[in-house]
């Protein structure tokens, strides 16, 4: 790889020892509106991994009437100190950190303050319900002030800059554009009054900060909605900026359209190059490219040709805080991929209630989990034997060999990987495997004994032989007990079982595979109906994969039925009963496919015990204790390797 990526570059007045950006996101840490130790600690691990430059911690809101609990209260004088914290915690590592400073406007709820939202227009978000108030000119003036407030906080506490949000959320953004911003004022109308908000906001805040501290905005370059702007007003955007904005950050979409925003696995990596590679021409400050860049050389390519002068990445970073050190010392092999699946970074905030990763346990654990530098290895080794090579068992093995343990793999199949690999048969699913191949290639680089194709039954394990068994044999698909010879399990089918022309796909898991399996026959050619008792396909699946996997089911005439469970399938009929109205109808097809729950596959570890296994001698993780998603799978393994090496 080209040195590039690993030049200094200015901004404004700072230099950023690399071109990695660490990208604002929500982490959940807040308290009481502060930015915590926890925080410190989250960013302070991106840091020690190589980023040049963090923009947090969050948004920073900078009036009262933007209120998020998951945000640091940016106008309160309190956050000072709060930020210094942050501040010294990076620049040990030699990072520089820049705030970013965001109201919310009426694409967020009131809930938290019992208030109103304000906008530039009484024009509601698709987002959310609520109505907002638009804002008097009194309003304006505040949130004016609230900017310029926070930003003196901000050089206050310690950072090395600032960026203004008015991207795919957030005021500025509002004012900006025609569909949310009707006015007739100053601040309407012309695409030159609707620029003014944000130039006056540059304008107040310089009077605080002064010329040399940097100043940025993160800018979505098309708004991707009905009324919304494009690219091309975007551009005169960008022509009437204030002269003293340093930087360009870019984004797209709004928070109404986060599929894009925060594409999940179904866009392909790099998919916003043509907006940001544009904006680029039109501008001699530096511009951030953002969006599903997970390779480094991938990134330095970006540079190379002149797309952009910085890497953004957000998700990637959440998934592996050491991403830029690993490659910087020509370790690739050892970076965690981000697979964009969005389940604890975006979901793990509404779930977990707070960031994280499905593929890293210490993705927002970071003062609970040290990292494995700084965990000692186990004082006395020990031979352990891993039954079962999906991700549990494969996280499991990476970690306890990092910690001195004696590692023997045995799976059954000829290759490893679990479920991951009946779930990758669907061609929008492929990236999921990621997580199976990032461990694999960790795997690889230790000395770990792998047998595959090999059952293990109780005979074949001596207590003589191992200190652990580790038992992570997996879940199975339940029986959907329709008692058909055309009813079949969609794991069965994923793995090529023939199914007839026309095929019902019953959904009774509610989360991937469904829509999965459904996907996967409708783009064979066959003809599908789905059939849901949720209220739309893909019920449990986290908010941005779902519309992806819709306009794909519309896209190849898929027939969509909720509220609905089937009770019997005989004679190429399936009798569907409404969850609510009790009304029964028949549907012709020639197989029902269903996809449904899983049961943990127990009985290796009940033997094990019953031939004289001491109970803590014999370990089951991941699936085999409960069905459930990867993260915890992977999560188990991480965790008992740390657990029996303490």
């Amino acid at each position: 790889m080209s040195e590039l990526l690993f030049t200094p570059r200015q901004i404004g007045s700072v230099t950023i020892p690399n071109r990695t950006v660490f990208l604002a996101h929500e982490t959940g840490f807040a308290e009481d509106g502060l930015p915590t130790e926890r925080d410190a600690a989250y960013y302070e691990a991106r840091a020690r991994g190589g980023v040049g430059l963090i923009v947090g911690p969050s948004s920073m809101l900078v009036h009262p009437s933007a209120s998020n609990p998951m945000y640091a209260s940016g106008y309160d004088p309190d956050v000072v100190p709060r930020l210094k914290m942050i501040a010294e915690a990076c620049h040990d590592h030699g990072t520089k950190v820049f705030a970013q400073l965001q109201h919310t406007g009426g694409e967020d709820t009131g809930e938290h303050a019992m208030r109103e939202t304000w906008a530039p227009s009484a024009v509601p978000s698709e987002f959310g319900y609520e109505m907002p108030k638009r804002m008097e000119q009194e309003d304006i003036e505040e949130v004016k002030l609230g900017f310029a407030k926070t930003a003196e906080h901000v050089k206050r506490g310690n950072l090395d800059g600032l960026e203004l949000k008015a991207g795919h959320d957030g005021i500025l953004r509002q004012f900006l554009s025609p569909k949310y911003n009707n006015r007739s004022d100053k601040y309407g109308g012309s695409i030159d009054n609707r620029v003014r908000l944000v130039n006056e906001v540059v304008d107040a805040i310089r009077d605080r900060v002064g010329e040399m501290f940097p100043v940025g905005i993160r800018l979505t370059l098309d708004e991707m909605e009905e009324g919304g702007y494009d690219y091309d007003y975007a551009v005169e955007v960008i022509r009437r900026l204030h002269p003293s904005i340093d930087f360009i950050d870019s984004d797209i979409a709004t928070i109404s359209k986060l599929y894009i925003t925060d594409a999940p696995m179904h866009a392909p990596l790099g998919y916003t190059a043509e907006y940001y590679g544009a904006a680029r021409e039109l501008v001699d400050i530096p511009v951030i490219a953002a969006g599903r860049i997970n390779d480094l050389t991938k990134a330095n390519d970006i540079l190379e040709e002149g797309r952009a002068d910085f890497i953004g990445m957000c998700r990637q970073l959440i998934c592996d805080a050491d991403t830029v050190r690993k490659v910087r010392r020509g370790d690739d092999q050892e970076v965690t991929h981000c697979i964009a699946c969005n389940q604890n970074c975006l979901g793990g905030i509404h779930t977990n209630g707070h960031v994280g990763c499905i593929q890293t346990p210490r993705s927002g654990r970071e003062t609970k989990i040290p990292h494995l530098e700084e965990t000692s290895e186990a004082p006395t080794p020990r031979e352990v034997l891993v039954v079962g090579g999906g991700p549990a068992g494969l996280s499991f093995a990476v970690t306890a060999a990092d910690l001195g343990h004696r590692v023997t793999i045995r799976e059954r199949e000829d290759e490893l990987g679990g479920q991951s690999n009946i779930a990758t048969q669907v061609d929008s699913r492929r990236e999921f495997g990621d997580a199976v191949r990032n461990l694999l290639n960790q795997l690889d680089n230790r000395d770990v004994t792998v047998e595959t194709g090999t059952e293990v039954v109780p005979d074949d394990v001596t207590v003589e032989a191992w200190d652990d068994v580790i038992v992570a044999t997996g879940a199975r698909e339940q029986d959907p007990g329709l008692g058909s010879a055309d009813v079949h399990r969609s794991w069965d089918v994923l793995q090529g079982e023939d199914v007839g022309e026309s095929v019902i796909v019953f959904d009774n898991n509610k989360h991937a595979a469904g829509v999965s399996v459904a996907e996967y026959l409708a783009d064979d050619g066959h003809d599908v109906s789905f059939v849901t008792t949720s209220y739309h396909p893909g019920d449990q699946l986290e908010g941005t994969n779902v519309p992806p996997f819709l306009e794909t089911l519309y896209e190849h005439d898929v027939d969509l039925t909720t509220h609905t469970t089937i009770i019997g399938f005989e004679e190429n009929q399936a009798q569907l009963l409404n969850v609510y109205s009790e009304e029964l109808t028949m549907e012709e097809a020639d197989s029902l496919v269903v996809a449904e729950r899983r049961e943990a596959r127990t009985g290796l570890a009940e033997a094990l015990q019953e031939r004289g296994f001491a109970d803590d001698s014999v370990h089951r993780i991941g699936d085999c204790v409960a069905p459930r998603l990867i993260d915890k799978a992977i999560y188990d393994g991480e965790m008992l390797a740390r657990e029996l090496s303490a």
